[in-house]
């Protein structure tokens, strides 16, 4: 097995990758009796849900060669519209919202030629903007169709088991099982060989954005309802996080080379470690640092010929 999981797989794969979260559950099993307790591990899903649909649509993007900053303001925005607008209109309209963003990022890199780190921040400070403009105070009240399916369980497993699990079945059929996600991977390792034969390159790259945007879309919802109410700021952390997620999961950011089990990897790793950190009683300002000594450590373990530095 370990063989397998070389350098130069298309999945990312490697060692660290797996051993990482294991030898962080193994740690935090004898640094906290409480850890392994049914309700923290309960309470570590909830967390991550919302960060693997995220990191799920991160790494559409990321297969391409791209990159979103604007899937925290648009996760953020999700919450202000489901508690702002009809009931009946909650999840069209925020669905059609995060369409929307994706689209509007997508034309501005693919078609206009802005830097995806430029359109995507621009897009992240308007969106931000708009949230609090919407909604400026947490609050609101959220549907209860919505609170019923982030708390509700089945044979005592938590709802958002199956969120987590729903994301990760339709990411991997549409990577591994359709003719959209297969070209994704010879775009991001090549785009002028794809162009030359036959693929349209711009749409496809369009319709990663959108894809991204949508998927922040549905982690708001699921945030909207788990909390029960509207947070403009809610989604601040998940630029950041999604995109260590995914760099720790083994996905080239440069484009080309990453996978679904990756992405679940790295966002295990990321939840275990901001639980063991609330465990242990350390501060949770130094999680932010973590998360970004992490980064460091991902992009650096990167092959400077991939990355292109």
């Amino acid at each position: 097995m370990v063989a397998s999981i070389t350098k130069s797989s298309r999945s990312g794969l490697r060692l660290a990758t797996i051993s990482l979260p294991a030898l962080l559950f193994v740690a935090l099993s004898f640094l906290s009796p409480a850890f392994l307790s049914v309700q923290n591990l309960s309470n570590v899903n909830g967390q991550i849900a919302a960060l693997l649909i995220v990191s799920l649509g991160q790494l559409v993007v990321a297969l391409i060669g791209g990159i979103d900053l604007s899937v925290g303001a648009a996760l953020s925005l999700t919450t202000t519209i489901i508690v702002s607008v009809s009931p009946d209109l909650a999840l069209a309209a925020a669905l059609l919202a995060g369409a929307a963003i994706g689209l509007v990022n997508g034309i501005g890199i693919t078609v206009a030629g802005i830097h995806p780190l430029i359109m995507t921040m621009a897009s992240m400070t308007f969106l931000q903007g708009l949230a609090l403009l919407i909604h400026p105070v947490p609050g609101g009240t959220v549907p209860d169709y919505l609170a019923g399916l982030a708390w509700t369980s089945a044979a005592g497993v938590p709802a958002a088991f199956f969120w987590c699990v729903g994301a990760v079945m339709i990411a991997s059929f549409v990577l591994s099982a359709t003719r959209f996600g297969l070209r994704l991977f010879a775009i991001g390792a090549n785009q002028a060989s794809a162009a030359r034969n036959g693929i349209a390159v711009r749409w496809y790259s369009v319709g990663c954005y959108v894809i991204c945007s949508v998927t922040a879309t549905v982690a708001g919802i699921f945030i909207s309802a788990r909390v029960s109410s509207g947070d403009a700021t809610v989604g601040a952390p998940f630029a950041l996080d999604s995109i260590t997620a995914i760099a720790m999961g083994g996905v080239q950011l440069a484009g080309g080379t990453g996978s679904v089990a990756g992405v679940v990897l790295g966002t295990i790793t990321l939840g275990l470690l901001t639980n063991g950190m609330n465990l242990v009683g350390i501060s949770p300002f130094l999680r932010t640092a973590a998360t970004g000594f992490l980064l460091l450590i991902a992009i650096s373990m990167q092959r400077r010929s991939v990355i292109g530095v």
